[in-house]
């Protein structure tokens, strides 16, 4: 039996100097975050976003009605096979890029196959989507497959509940039903909740607030000032605000955890850690507790064992990505030097892989007369840097100006 040491290390959002912890072998880091990044919603089906040439979106319902995909999302969705290797791929970047815990939406039975099918995978939460539309399930469906899977994994590793998709979308009904029978289901709601338009009073007149032993997590929360009034959490998704919308919420008031959104196309919440620390400066401890327990907590999830070790100081972690060195989950190690340690895959060949699974779910399921062409990684990414680069310190409060030939 060996040491690991670190010369720092991040705990719950505070950095501390010197760890040192029982490992097979020696070892040293010069930092240690502890529990690793917890990305707290992610749409692991997600292949291309709509961003139609840098538009700027007034709100979600605008862009989702709007919006000009390549590919046909429900016929994606309906391809269990292509489902979850898509789901697989967003696991082992997670793990890649220091995510030990990840919240995931749409279509269940993928998302937990292709969880199942890893020796070592993120901790977990499995939230399907409900929504009346084609390729969507209802409440009952879905209660369906939660009675099926709650028995196999409410272990620890993983939870399960539902995820409403909008109050508009899904329907203040499934609302409703969603949050009243909550425990029956597994004790967790999400739903996107003033991505653009003030709901949370709406949520409340619908449902009566928060049953007791329930959790209600809402997603994006920018346009409520403080959804803790309503008995809500809140997750965060900055990157994806800040393309859609060119805002996000104005302080991290409320907020208490951070999600990725669309983590083929851009990546997990670790990797926008710098763009959260320059849009919310100064409360870097609380931005570094968001990202990390945050979403444990939000989803009752236990994190021992659970930690990310990179080779560069605190200091350096929030000023541009790193991938971490080591990554470990419940004292399991999943990634070493930077692989996988079950597959041997770097970084670099999963996000290969990613993007010849794009390329195959565009050409296996297009969207009814297409008309765009390019790749939606490149487009995406794109937007982010775009974004990034325009946003300055304190962007939040005041929005980032639409950058030129985005």
């Amino acid at each position: 039996m060996g040491i690991l040491e670190a010369g720092h290390a991040i705990v719950h959002g505070k950095i501390v100097e010197g760890l040192q912890l029982p490992f097979p072998r020696d070892e040293y880091y010069e930092t240690v975050i502890i529990p690793g990044f917890s990305d707290a919603h992610m749409h692991p089906q997600v292949v291309d976003a709509g961003l139609d040439g840098g538009r700027v979106w007034s709100n979600s319902y605008e862009w989702i009605e709007e919006r000009r995909l390549r590919v046909d999302e429900a016929g994606v969705r309906s391809d269990l096979e292509l489902s979850a290797r898509l789901a697989r791929a967003v696991y082992k970047r997670a793990l890649l890029e220091g995510v030990t815990l990840v919240a995931v939406t749409g279509n269940v039975e993928a998302n937990v196959r292709a969880w199942l099918s890893l020796s070592i995978a993120p901790r977990a939460v499995f939230l399907p989507t409900i929504m009346k539309r084609k390729g969507w399930p209802t409440l009952s469906r879905a209660e369906m497959l939660l009675k099926k899977l709650r028995g196999m994994l409410d272990d620890g590793f993983a939870r399960v509940g539902v995820f409403i998709h909008s109050i508009r979308l899904a329907g203040p009904d499934q609302l409703y039903q969603a949050v009243s029978r909550a425990r029956e289901l597994g004790g967790l709601v999400g739903l996107h909740l003033g991505e653009g338009v003030p709901e949370a009073a709406e949520y409340f007149r619908i449902t009566g607030g928060v049953p007791l032993g329930v959790r209600v997590v809402a997603v994006h929360c920018i346009s409520d000032p403080d959804p803790r009034a309503y008995g809500l959490l809140c997750v965060s998704c900055p990157a994806t605000n800040l393309i859609l919308y060119r805002r996000t919420r104005s302080s991290l008031r409320g907020v208490t955890s951070f999600g990725s959104d669309w983590p083929l196309l851009i990546g997990t919440v670790a990797r926008h850690l710098p763009l959260i620390a320059r849009v919310f400066p100064g409360f870097l401890d609380g931005t570094f507790r968001r990202a990390t327990i945050g979403g444990y907590r939000d989803y009752g999830i236990p994190h021992g064992g659970d930690l990310v070790a990179y080779d560069v100081p605190p200091e350096r972690i929030p000023e541009s990505f790193h991938a971490p060195k080591l990554v470990m989950v419940s004292n399991r190690i999943a990634v070493h030097e930077g692989r996988l340690v079950e597959s041997g895959e770097s970084l670099t060949e999963v996000e290969r892989s990613i993007r010849a699974l794009i390329r195959e779910a565009i050409e296996a399921h297009p969207a009814p007369g297409a008309p765009l062409r390019g790749d939606p990684i490149e487009e995406a990414s794109r937007a982010l840097q775009a974004i990034a680069s325009s946003c300055t310190p304190g962007a939040a409060r005041r929005g980032c100006r639409s950058p030129a030939g985005l």
